[in-house]
């Protein structure tokens, strides 16, 4: 069986040495069931339009990475008129998304043995783009349409929700023949626009044996803190900063590890400097494998949308801080299994890590505990209810 996944939004064009969530979500599920047996072969369709023309020479446009092989499209001309028409005009036009569409689509169908796919697979739904693509080529090639909706915000007064209800989301969605979801309050949404029977809750999943903390690593001082995150305005990793400008009044040894890129990554430097904690929070830059990180953390900094990174954080055996929002609210019982603040509150933040950094007792038990919530989201459980959705539609 051949599986082809198409991500439908990535900021950093996978480089090699920078796998973002949702593609090493898809990688780790191509690894863990070809280790598995399973007779299936994922393709990954991916973004290579929103770069620069100048750097699309560092981006191969087709490569294998351990089982997955990965396919990027574009640039093209279109690439150029779309960006182009936002620089001058500051908008999109139609007539350029539309011509786009059509260049990625004609590009996508051509590669060598598309029209053996079994399935197409679209992971996202922030932007219409991919997503349409996916539905072109399941139409295309009269192959059936799964569609996973990474995101737990269906709320249209959120500026970082999914478009849940737009005239092209609802055209794919409507088209899917399954529609998956980690959310239960996007599950919901689902029932509610009438796509019920053919939704599915699927939780997201880690390895949890591969993240399972080395003995040698497990007596830390509790004084570290790290976060996994792409720094940008929705993720909020500022907040985390100026927490700990409050939690080294208290814990004066605590330290910060941030590791990930992104558009903040200049002021999120030069605040660590204006706030004069340079030592105490350290920005790491993106890492394709951040085991060692949190293998050598006490406490983790959860933001927005931070499922995956939470999940791995639970499996490395650290007590976690998230906010009190979308997905972190549904996986998290506050005090149990973590800890929920609100969302932006600095001083929330700073208290609930000074008293996981302060109470040994307190932090080991919520760290246990999570390792019980952890058990739903392993891979060998997760990874075999999706190919069972990929066997039903053959």
């Amino acid at each position: 069986m051949i599986i082809v996944t198409i991500v439908c939004h990535i900021w950093h064009a996978f480089y090699p040495a920078d796998v973002g969530g949702v593609e090493r979500y898809i990688l780790n599920l191509s690894d863990f069931l070809s280790q598995q047996g399973q007779n299936m072969h994922f393709l990954l369709l991916t973004d290579r339009s929103s770069v620069g023309f100048w750097k699309t020479s560092l981006i191969p446009k087709c490569e294998r990475i351990n089982s997955l092989e990965v396919h990027r499209l574009g640039p093209g001309l279109p690439s150029l008129f779309e960006k182009a028409s936002c620089k001058l005009f500051q908008r999109n036009f139609k007539i350029f998304e539309n011509l786009l569409t059509m260049d990625l689509f004609k590009e996508a169908a051509s590669i060598r043995e598309i029209d053996k796919v079994d399935v197409f697979h679209v992971h996202g739904f922030w932007q219409p783009l991919y997503p349409t693509i996916g539905l072109m080529l399941s139409q295309r090639f009269q192959r059936p349409l799964v569609v996973t909706l990474h995101g737990d915000s269906v709320d249209y007064r959120d500026p970082y929700s999914m478009p849940i209800r737009s005239p092209s989301t609802l055209s794919v969605l409507r088209h899917a023949d399954v529609v998956t979801t980690y959310s239960k309050k996007t599950l919901n949404m689902l029932q509610e626009l009438g796509l019920g029977k053919k939704s599915r809750l699927v939780p997201n999943f880690v390895d949890t044996k591969s993240f399972n903390r080395p003995a040698s690593t497990r007596n830390g001082s509790g004084n570290r803190a790290v976060m996994v995150s792409r720094l940008s305005k929705a993720k909020d990793p500022i907040s985390a900063i100026r927490a700990f400008s409050l939690v080294r009044k208290e814990v004066p040894e605590a330290t910060l590890q941030i590791v990930g890129d992104g558009p903040l990554y200049e002021h999120a430097n030069n605040l660590i400097q204006e706030m004069n904690l340079t030592g105490a929070v350290t920005l790491i830059g993106m890492k394709s494998d951040v085991r060692r990180f949190l293998w050598n953390s006490d406490v983790f900094i959860g933001t927005r949308g931070s499922y995956i990174a939470t999940l791995e954080a639970w499996a490395a055996g650290l007590a976690v801080i998230a906010p009190d929002f979308g997905i972190m609210k549904e996986v998290i019982s506050d005090g149990e299994n973590g800890l929920l603040v609100e969302p932006g509150n600095v001083n929330q933040l700073a208290s609930a890590i000074i008293s996981l950094m302060k109470n040994r007792v307190f932090r080991t038990k919520i760290a246990a505990n999570s390792l019980q919530a952890l058990r739903k989201h392993d891979i060998r459980s997760v990874a075999s209810s999706i190919a069972d959705i990929y066997k039903s539609l053959k």
